[in-house]
């Protein structure tokens, strides 16, 4: 039963790592988006109304 307790234990401290690595990554990407659309971005498209693809 002490086996299993420590497994659950680390288990729980892994996803716990890996739940703070993901929400940070997610926080990084939503900066960069918003740094994005404030510098403006290349289009890769000579018609922008046409193409919402940037670069």
């Amino acid at each position: 039963m002490e086996i299993l307790a420590r497994r659950l234990t680390i288990i729980t401290l892994l996803m716990t790592v890996f739940a703070i690595s993901v929400a940070a990554a997610v926080e990084t990407d939503a900066r960069r988006h918003d740094q994005n659309k404030r510098f403006g971005t290349a289009s890769a498209c000579s018609v922008p109304t046409l193409c919402h693809r940037a670069l």
